[in-house]
């Protein structure tokens, strides 16, 4: 079929209802972020384990927690530009079974050369498999609906953070951290679900002039829909202002990124990123051990941070009516002033309840903040680059996951614990900022190629 004797997919994407059908597809693609989450956090609980087995200060703890974030640089980069080459699906799978082989190798590791060398590609893995799930989840729902379905994606984050508490807090006692870095590595196997249910993005298929098999796809996912909701779907609504589909070229380029058209967004994202990383991972990687600075045990710590993290969950609601309320630019910008505060709240804390109280609280308001700046980034770019920008955004973003933990480490052991809390709020705030200036609101868009 001709490019222009067809109806462009968004068209037909923009028709379907939200269903079991499509609940079941990003259901899949969700459980592959929250295993990778879980996987991801694992790092800021056996920080204080590794400091003890491998003898290491803080300054060099900071680079073990954050070294992984060098292959998550690269790996998001990859996965971006790939993902736009050659399909988003595809990539996850790679990624997932990439990340599951690492992690048992991290279990190997007895000396600080391979621990580095294992975070290293187990970062790789996580890095490949974060934008092209965002990317393809955005793609084979609605606009109408691609809120909700990404930020209930995004709020396993902290679910995947605390099950990786729990998960240490009950078996590193029985089997120790590397038997529980081998437990964390086996859910890499959902990847064969990836491959057998859930299908490529016919939107992506469209933008390589792939036509015959984005119509195929399209028409399976039209089927299941009406399938499940018993009725037929209906006719495709066209706007009268939008003109038949052109032939869509086949080369993708993260040059794409930096056109006169996509420029602004660029330069938002390559401060936006690296500044809301270094405050969100500067803090998360050392949670455990700042319990352990002010007094507690290692395991009365994990504890505690596996119960703050379970506050992200909170961020649900919040973020899923302010983005419809006051849009994706502001809802970004103004979690990041809230953020800002409630890290500094959680630093000047002194006693135990306070402290869990105040963690708790920065915890719905960093999550929250994750889960409209994962929605609002897709939504910047055109589908040629949109996986790429993901991968970018990634990019740019662990800069600042890199930077920030070793940061927050000679901080910590120069100025004290209050002082790093100090250093958050302040890259919140730059996040903040950068958006207002520079951001542009993408409520409603429809992924229609220009």
């Amino acid at each position: 079929m001709l490019a222009t004797d067809r109806a462009k997919i968004a068209w037909r994407v923009e028709r379907l209802p939200s269903s079991r059908f499509l609940l079941a597809i990003s259901t899949i693609l969700i459980l592959t972020y929250f295993f990778e989450s879980i996987d991801n956090g694992a790092i800021g609980y056996f920080l204080p384990l590794f400091s003890k087995e491998f003898n290491i200060s803080n300054a060099t703890l900071g680079l073990v927690g954050t070294i992984s974030n060098v292959g998550v640089m690269i790996g998001a980069m990859l996965s971006g530009i790939l993902c736009d080459l050659y399909g988003r699906k595809r990539v996850i799978i790679i990624a997932m079974f990439f990340w599951g082989v690492c992690g048992v190798l991290l279990a190997t590791a007895t000396t600080l050369g391979v621990l580095l060398t294992a975070r290293v590609l187990l970062g790789l893995g996580l890095g490949a498999q974060v934008p092209a799930t965002i990317t393809l989840l955005s793609e084979i729902v609605p606009s109408k609906l691609r809120a909700k379905y990404i930020i209930f994606n995004m709020a396993l984050l902290p679910l995947g953070s605390a099950a990786a508490g729990l998960i240490s807090y009950f078996f590193i006692p029985a089997i120790g951290w590397r038997g529980v870095a081998v437990i964390e590595a086996l859910p890499c196997i959902v990847a064969l679900l990836v491959w057998k249910f859930v299908p490529e993005s016919a939107i992506w298929l469209e933008s390589k002039a792939r036509f015959s098999e984005a119509d195929a796809v399209i028409e399976k996912m039209e089927k299941g829909v009406e399938k499940s909701v018993g009725a037929p779907l209906p006719p495709v609504q066209i706007p009268e202002n939008t003109g038949k589909p052109a032939a869509a070229g086949t080369k993708s380029s993260i040059a794409g990124l930096f056109s006169k058209k996509n420029i602004r967004s660029t330069i938002m994202i390559t401060i936006w990123w690296p500044a809301a990383m270094a405050g969100v991972y500067g803090l998360s990687t050392w949670f455990s051990q700042l319990f352990v600075a002010r007094g507690f045990t290692i395991s009365k710590s994990i504890g505690y941070v596996s119960i703050m993290y379970l506050g992200g969950v909170l961020g649900i609601p919040i973020v899923n009516y302010l983005v419809e309320k006051i849009g994706r630019k502001w809802t970004s910008a103004g979690l990041g002033i809230v953020t800002a505060i409630a890290a500094y709240m959680y630093g000047i804390a002194a006693v135990l309840p306070v402290i869990i109280v105040a963690g708790i609280f920065y915890n719905v308001c960093s999550y929250a903040s994750g889960m409209v700046n994962f929605l609002y980034t897709p939504e910047l770019y055109p589908t040629r680059v949109r996986a790429s920008a993901m991968g970018y955004a990634q990019f740019t973003g662990r800069i600042g996951a890199i930077v920030g933990p070793i940061v927050i480490g000679f901080i910590m052991q120069g100025f004290g614990v209050s002082t790093v809390f100090a250093f958050a709020a302040l890259m919140f705030l730059l996040y903040a900022v950068t958006i207002i200036a520079l951001g542009k609101e993408t409520k409603g868009i429809v992924f229609v190629e220009e």
